[in-house]
């Protein structure tokens, strides 16, 4: 019955469809042909409307010509606009004198015609066109199409015309045949031309481009009338259309509605992700889809008809689930109608889980049906669980993370009051496992040691990891005994573990910091200060603790330094770091062209400008300066590249580069790609490094000299005086100059000990082919002075100060 209906419905519908799409078809391809012939009848009216124009102007030049031949001869007065005309030179009495002296001249028709389109064409029309095989004047030699229309009046056609193209515009050319009359032998006779015949042809080109605009605007209009009755009629057929297809419909569904919606419910059931169980008022399984047999562990008909309390529903929720269908006996509600709440359910296999429960209620039959959906949340619980477990744990050692550390702390400070402690700890002799075993053995070693940590601290401490080897500690209502206390076996407990990797066996210590929590600071302060005690620790030989007191002017140092390093991070990231420039001056110029020389000066934006003095320290401290040095290349090179006229003037430019950069074995490769990436010439650069830092890493700074000496670039050794056996080192340092130290400079006038070093290492110098470049330089007697010692540059104050990049 089912498949009947459906099957009638279509025929139906298919029915209607074709009986629609015919009457549109035929309705369409009746305006169709309409529109085609309506357009080719606005064609052919243009067209003889043209036609009858080109006729016109053709008679009329032919009257005209007419008219002035049956006069045989007219003369005009010789002007300006006619002069006598050589083209009938050989007429006799081409040009006459009349008595009162005035010149006449000879006129032909033609040149009527002509002149009378040249001066008065806006009243006189579209002019004719004289053409002949054998033209008395060359401007009348017909085209191609001329020529084949008078090759066509020979065979004795008596008119042609055609559209065509002139001059990229459409015109309508029409030609007839010019007979020769009596008057045309007066120019003409010569050229053998017989009265009566062909003696060549007038033609018209009438442009089209009015009446084609006419044709369209016309063919538009008449089109748009059709199209829009086409329009209405085709609307027309969609309402009906509609009309009749929502009949047919409405007669469809009353027949088919049942079935579809028993289909639709055993769909959806069969279909379901979630578990869909109905009940009768007393309890009795109606219901039982195939996710329910999933999640449950039975089969459809083991349950149907059974009591859902004795097969679903923990024994301990048994008697409220009762309860509930009582009441609903009763009073003919159930109160868990609508609300989405969790509720153990109970497997086939006998364990309770947890399931979402939405129970609707269908009063549709004679006896209410109530249905359950239940959606499983075991495995969203356990993700849960999972997500919020690695929210707050670090992955490699399943401590607590920096961010769950960090919540506990603010807790503890913003809603407890007494005494509390933190450790800051940081393994010693990590780095040594890393860099001879690799990183899986380091990884292994903090998974390890986290273990043993986690088996120290009390249990009701937080333990976690910071990165890297760092780690934490919180102690909750701990005094700072107790909290050494707790350090102490820390101590103890790493520095008996041993760990062993393949054949290896290594040791660590740990260095900690341990600052007490008074409740007045903040998260940042504490671990600023823990983290300066830590340091601390390790500058007094590691694997020792380190209790943080404000008092300590050591550890307040510390501190100090370690918010310099979070200002110079900062300075770094938000590009706060600034150019300055000090010029050099040659003493005895060699360069022609006033050369410019200078050398790069760094400044930090901060609260304050901030000169190097400031914060070159703690960056030195703390391994920042590589990075401060790779911005000062880098922003160097992208000045020098935007300011070409300044780069073509540069002798040279010095760059400072600290000693941690000397050790830097990657240094060399980022010089050469900031150069390259700004086409910066390699000998416009002179990299500047101070003379202890060079003896410091001597063999690590003669080979990065060498290797960017070799492509072109210049070094200076920076404070030369100021550091142990310099001259010594001299000849393994390939530098091109020495600054001499400038407080030699400075007091060499009150101090002839400073004098004679100014003058010996200027003399050492040019003995090793070096030039000298005299630094606080801050008078001019100074500058005097050195200029007669021989000093090749001079840089101070007297010279220059430091200004910022224009």
């Amino acid at each position: 019955m089912r498949m009947t209906q459906t099957g009638l419905g279509e025929v139906g519908k298919n029915s209607l469809n074709r009986s629609a799409l015919l009457l549109a078809l035929i309705w369409t391809l009746g305006f169709l042909a309409l529109g085609f012939w309506e357009t080719a009848k606005i064609r052919g009216n243009a067209l003889a409307l043209a036609t009858a124009e080109a006729r016109a102007n053709f008679f009329k030049d032919s009257a005209f010509r007419l008219w002035a031949t049956g006069h045989g001869r007219i003369y005009v007065p010789v002007s300006a606009m006619h002069q006598p005309d050589p083209y009938m030179a050989h007429i006799p009495e081409r040009d006459l004198t009349s008595p009162s002296g005035l010149r006449l001249t000879l006129i032909n028709p033609a040149t009527m015609v002509r002149q009378m389109d040249e001066h008065f064409s806006s009243l006189y029309g579209v002019a004719g066109r004289i053409t002949s095989l054998h033209p008395l004047r060359p401007d009348n030699a017909p085209d191609a199409w001329e020529r084949r229309a008078l090759a066509r009046f020979e065979q004795g056609e008596e008119e042609v015309f055609e559209f065509s193209d002139m001059e990229g515009k459409p015109h309508l050319r029409l030609m007839r045949p010019l007979k020769v009359e009596p008057g045309c032998l007066l120019c003409h006779g010569h050229q053998g031309w017989i009265l009566g015949g062909i003696g060549g042809a007038v033609g018209v080109a009438l442009p089209m481009a009015g009446y084609l605009a006419i044709q369209q605007e016309t063919s538009r209009r008449v089109l748009g009338i059709f199209a829009t009755l086409w329009l209405l009629g085709i609307l027309v057929i969609i309402v009906r259309y509609r009309q009749m297809a929502k009949q047919q419909e409405a007669q469809y569904q009353i027949v088919t509605r049942l079935t579809r919606s028993e289909a639709r419910k055993a769909s959806i059931l069969d279909a379901a992700l979630d578990c869909i169980i109905s009940i009768d008022g007393a309890g009795r399984i109606q219901e039982f889809n195939p996710a329910a047999e999933r999640v449950f562990g039975y089969r459809r008909a083991e349950v149907m008809g059974c009591d859902l309390a004795e097969m679903l529903i923990p024994e301990d929720k048994r008697e409220r689930h009762r309860e509930g269908m009582r009441r609903l006996q009763q009073e003919g509600a159930l109160s868990a109608l609508g609300q989405r709440f969790e509720v153990s359910a109970l497997h086939a296999a006998g364990h309770s889980f947890p399931v979402e429960l939405f129970i609707t209620q269908d009063d549709l039959g004679p006896d209410p049906i109530f249905t359950a959906f239940l959606r499983d949340l075991t495995s969203a619980q356990e993700m849960e669980r999972k997500l919020s477990h690695q929210a707050s744990h670090d992955a490699l050692t399943d401590l607590f993370n920096r961010r769950e550390f960090e919540r506990r702390v603010q807790r503890l400070l913003d809603e407890t009051q007494g005494e509390h402690c933190l450790l800051y700890m940081d393994l010693d002799q990590f780095k040594l496992v890393n860099d001879t075993s690799g990183h899986v053995a380091g990884d292994e070693l903090l998974r390890q040691l986290s273990q043993v940590l986690k088996n120290t601290v009390r249990l009701s401490d937080t333990l976690a990891r910071l990165g890297g080897d760092e780690f934490g500690v919180l102690l909750e209502y701990c005094t700072p005994r107790a909290a050494q206390r707790v350090a102490e076996a820390v101590l103890k407990a790493v520095e008996s573990f041993h760990f062993f990797w393949e054949d290896r066996r290594y040791t660590v210590g740990i260095s900690i910091g341990l600052v007490p929590i008074r409740g007045s600071e903040t998260f940042t302060e504490i671990m600023s200060a823990a983290d300066a005690a830590c340091y601390a620790a390790k500058e007094h030989g590691r694997n020792r603790i380190q209790i943080y007191s404000p008092n300590d002017r050591e550890l307040a140092r510390r501190r100090e330094e370690m918010d310099w390093v979070e200002r110079i991070k900062r300075g770094l990231e938000e590009n706060r770091f600034l150019l300055y420039r000090q010029a050099i001056v040659a003493l005895k110029e060699e360069v022609p062209g006033k050369p410019l020389r200078y050398e790069f000066l760094v400044r930090l934006q901060d609260r304050d400008l901030l000169t190097p003095g400031a914060f070159l320290a703690p960056a030195e401290r703390y391994g920042l300066m590589p990075a401060i040095d790779r911005w000062v290349v880098r922003n160097a090179c992208a000045w020098l590249a935007a300011h070409p006229d300044e780069l073509s003037l540069l002798d040279f430019a010095s760059i400072n580069l600290s000693g941690h950069t000397l050790c830097d074995e990657n240094f060399g490769d980022c010089v050469i790609r900031a150069l390259d990436s700004f086409a910066i010439p390699p000998e416009k650069i002179c990299f500047e490094i101070t003379e202890t830092a060079a003896v410091s890493n001597l063999q690590v700074a003669s080979r990065l000299i060498g290797r960017l000496k070799r492509l072109g670039y210049r070094f200076a050794l920076d404070d030369f005086g100021s550091g142990m056996a310099s001259f010594g080192y001299l000849k393994n340092l390939p530098v091109d100059f020495l600054k001499i130290d400038g407080t030699f400079v400075r007091d060499m006038f009150n101090d002839p000990i400073d004098l004679a070093m100014v003058r010996s290492i200027n003399d050492i110098a040019q003995v090793l082919g070096k030039r000298t470049i005299a630094e606080f330089v801050e008078s001019e007697a100074i500058k005097d002075e050195l200029q007669k010692l021989g000093v090749d540059f001079v840089q101070g104050f007297a010279i220059s100060r430091p200004e910022p990049l224009p």
